[in-house]
């Protein structure tokens, strides 16, 4: 005979296997504008309704919290994100052409996704004080670093790798760390109203794969 937690849980399990993933995904992707324009501690689940034009109890049936909406909806972007700095290195023919397309693509997105680059901060230092934020930054930052563990091979493949023990320019966590502090300091810049902010960026980023480019 099953225990009464194994009983109350069944109902549960019930339920979640029967959401639609795709209908979440959805959902969790139409939240972000919200969340990024007002802020994360500014929003509720009812604005997140109210403005993607479904009921609260639709929101609630897929999400039990504002934060596990966050949480999804920030894993999304930074997926896509991810994804198409994947596919710049990927494509890039030389050492230079990979810099310069990084470069711009760090600038552009300082400009253009400012607000939602600022609620991954928010998340980030929000998961400093509650735990239920924690294995969302892990694997969105895990993702990040994966970048730079790609591009360091991409370059080695295009004979374009500078290896300095001493400096530490091949460690795929360094190179996150040092352009991750970068990002977040244009990114609080733009957001201040620079309108250099974007091209200072840029030229940092050139600055950065300067030193780990023969």
């Amino acid at each position: 005979m099953a225990d009464r937690s194994t009983v109350i849980a069944l109902p549960a399990a019930r339920k979640a296997a029967s959401r639609n993933p795709e209908k979440k995904r959805e959902l969790a992707l139409h939240a972000l504008s919200s969340l990024a324009e007002l802020g994360f501690a500014k929003t509720n689940l009812r604005d997140v309704a109210q403005r993607s034009g479904v009921s609260l109890g639709v929101i609630h049936y897929y999400f039990a919290n504002k934060n596990e909406l966050l949480v999804c909806s920030i894993g999304l972007y930074k997926e896509g994100f991810v994804r198409h700095a994947g596919s710049l290195i990927a494509a890039a023919p030389s050492p230079d052409a990979l810099a310069a397309s990084l470069a711009d693509f760090m600038a552009q997105t300082v400009t253009a996704q400012a607000h939602l680059h600022r609620l991954w901060y928010d998340m980030r230092a929000q998961a400093q004080f509650d735990p239920a934020f924690q294995p969302g930054v892990e694997e969105a930052e895990q993702a990040l670093i994966g970048i730079f563990r790609t591009l360091l091979a991409k370059l080695d493949a295009l004979g374009g790798a500078q290896r300095n023990s001493e400096t530490g320019d091949g460690d795929p966590l360094r190179l996150y760390l040092i352009l991750d502090g970068w990002f977040r300091h244009f990114l609080q810049r733009q957001l201040a109203g620079d309108t250099q902010a974007a091209a200072k960026l840029r030229a940092q980023t050139l600055e950065e794969f300067a030193r780990i480019c023969r």
